[in-house]
């Protein structure tokens, strides 16, 4: 994937000889998913930027198998990796799994009628290496499901001859980010060439830097890897922080993830010489924790400034009227006819705000004025009860409706056809999709807590997410407004000012050069 990066930056002479990036967390997630979520397509932003502005100055690694120690690996193996989890026919692999995982809900009849009707056709569009790992997936599908049937009939005897009800059997997630995903099984140990280890013992000096920007917090002892590899060659440490919601608010999260998440960071932080947040919010959080828990910093938490968008799709507004041929408008709605909430679907993001203040418009007005509500995003955990509500409502008799699993394509379609996006969610670390809709030229009706009012500015309009009259009145305002919101959408597309990855790249630099002792 290409950038756009100033050819007139130079390095600045003040920063460490090489500066090593732990990219180990990108190549385990890649093992477990098809897609990138935010934290990898942000991490991977800034390594591009590094890359071209640094050169060989910037080295990646990963961990060697006895995760004592690193091994460089080049960039052209980082780059292809990312490209190919973005790749139209990953995105196109993974919709049809998706289907396929949806189906499987079902009796396994259903599953195997996919498999006869739909799959032949599906796997002549992707490539060999896709298509053959689909069909194969397709074959023992059925034999899965029986497995999976009887094992979770097993597992309900067994909680029940232990005291539990089936109802606390954890449930599934899906996503990635601090608080979307329980640890993640380790992938299998890749091939380590004995001289990319032996590399990176040569070159590692004195003051040289390790920068980890990803989520290495699933891996077990990390703290115990730094605190060997600086006793070593003596190499400082910086670490981007992107939230502690699994320290400050457990209840949004899998209790395997709150020990882990707990450990990693009480481990991790002493080990850190710089440390980094994606929002102001951020840093006063970690702060705080740290003064509540007797945790010594290294020094101040620096914020830096978020890069707008991943793509260059993201830094311009788009018409109302803009074409989306790569995306399946016909399981899309109406252009002009929605107001759009793009995000995973989980407790934390607060799709249930909404869902109320939803069914008071309809209450309150007539259905024709009332726009439909677009969920946009995978369906994760904690929200069986939101799911069941919706289903029993049949979804407001269409009033909302769920886009699962969207691509690149019918993102940008949705935003280009939607009024206005809401983002009402309980708990940030920055918000991009606050800054991707306002790049995009739509106004946000957004949550006033935690990171967002850094995200939204004075551009969007807020509401507390714990007040359903609040909510109720920002949004209805604007509904009924519907000059003002043609003028307040025009503020947008005039003043919103797209933040470049170079800057966010600097001001990490900036703080390496300038170090927190």
């Amino acid at each position: 994937m290409d950038w756009v990066v100033s050819k007139e930056i130079n390095a600045d002479d003040r920063l460490p000889r090489t500066i090593w990036v732990d990219v180990e967390d990108l190549f385990d997630y890649a093992a477990a998913n098809p897609r990138p979520s935010g934290i990898q397509r942000l991490a991977f932003a800034i390594y591009c930027v590094l890359h071209e502005r640094l050169g060989p100055r910037v080295q990646f690694v990963r961990h060697e198998p006895s995760a004592t120690s690193f091994r460089i690996v080049p960039w052209q193996a980082v780059s292809a990796l990312f490209d190919d989890l973005v790749s139209p026919q990953q995105q196109e692999a993974e919709r049809l799994l998706n289907a396929v995982r949806r189906l499987l809900a079902g009796p396994p009849l259903i599953g195997r009628a996919f498999s006869r009707q739909n799959m032949a056709g599906a796997v002549r569009r992707l490539p060999p290496r896709v298509s053959t790992q689909l069909i194969r997936f397709g074959v023992l599908q059925p034999v899965a499901w029986r497995a999976l049937r009887d094992l979770g009939r097993a597992l309900i005897d067994a909680r029940r001859g232990a005291g539990a009800a089936p109802q606390d059997l954890p449930a599934a997630a899906d996503g990635l980010s601090t608080a979307e995903v329980p640890p993640l099984p380790p992938a299998p140990a890749a091939p380590a060439s004995g001289a990319d280890v032996a590399a990176f013992a040569a070159r590692a000096r004195p003051q040289d830097v390790v920068l980890v920007l990803g989520a290495p917090w699933f891996h077990r002892d990390y703290g115990g890897l730094l605190a060997a590899v600086r006793a070593r060659h003596g190499i400082r440490v910086a670490l981007l922080l992107y939230d502690l919601i699994p320290l400050r608010r457990p209840e949004w999260c899998d209790k395997r993830l709150v020990r882990q998440f707990a450990s990693w960071f009480a481990g991790t932080i002493p080990q850190c010489d710089d440390l980094f947040a994606i929002s102001r919010a951020s840093a006063e959080d970690v702060a705080l924790y740290a003064r509540q828990h007797g945790l010594r910093l290294p020094g101040p938490v620096r914020p830096i400034p978020i890069g707008t968008g991943f793509s260059p799709l993201a830094t311009e507004p788009v018409p109302v009227e803009a074409p989306a041929e790569e995306a399946d408008l016909a399981l899309l709605p109406e252009p002009g006819s929605y107001v759009l909430f793009v995000s995973t679907v989980e407790a934390r993001k607060n799709h249930v705000l909404l869902f109320r203040v939803w069914r008071q418009l309809l209450d309150d007005l007539p259905a024709d004025r009332v726009p439909t509500l677009v969920f946009a995003g995978r369906v994760g955990w904690l929200v069986a009860d939101l799911m069941q509500q919706l289903e029993n409502a049949n979804y407001l008799d269409g009033k909302i409706v769920l886009v699962r699993d969207p691509t690149d394509a019918e993102l940008r379609a949705l935003y280009a056809g939607c009024l206005f996006t809401v983002f009402p969610s309980l708990f940030e670390g920055w918000g991009l999709p606050v800054t991707e809709s306002l790049a995009l030229g739509r106004p946000c009706v957004i949550s006033s807590c935690t990171s967002l009012p850094e995200a939204g500015g004075s551009l969007a309009r807020y509401f507390d997410p714990e007040d359903t009259a609040d909510a109720y009145r920002a949004i209805r305002s604007v509904i009924e407004d519907q000059a003002g919101l043609a003028a307040w959408t025009e503020r947008v597309r005039r003043e919103f000012q797209p933040v470049g990855w170079e800057a966010t790249a600097t001001a990490i630099l900036d703080g390496i050069a300038e170090p927190a002792r």
